[in-house]
């Protein structure tokens, strides 16, 4: 997972720790990133059960009640969806995972460009 440097920048993770046990919340919500990893951004044990608030408390060592309102937060954040299976995606996995910005993408575009252009000279 890649996590990057303005993470803590972002509007939503501003918000969040701004609020009591916003730091909390901001732990809770990158353990959940670390769990969603192995499934494609979904939370669950496997296909046919997904996390529930207990399950997420007992495997982040968080109070359920402090993981309930988490969630309702992190969903009107939209950092969490709800699946139609019951399932919760993290939204914003698929920036964190190997997958690179719109700047890289045109940079390496760039120097690919510029060596053709050098091949050509010579």
């Amino acid at each position: 997972m890649k996590l990057k440097d303005t993470f803590f920048e972002n509007d939503s993770i501003v918000l969040l720790q701004a609020l009591p046990d916003g730091y909390l919340y901001t732990d809770l919500l990158l353990k959940l990133y670390l769990k969603s990893l192995k499934n494609n951004g979904k939370l669950q044990v496997n296909e046919n059960f997904p996390y529930t608030p207990e399950v997420i408390a007992k495997l982040t060592g968080h109070k359920i009640e402090l993981v309930e309102s988490a969630l309702k937060i992190f969903q009107g954040l939209g950092l969490v969806e709800p699946c139609a299976d019951g399932t919760l995606y993290m939204t914003d996995i698929e920036l964190m995972v190997g997958k690179s910005s719109g700047e890289a993408d045109r940079k390496r575009e760039a120097r690919s460009k510029n060596k053709e252009l050098e091949s050509e000279k010579e």
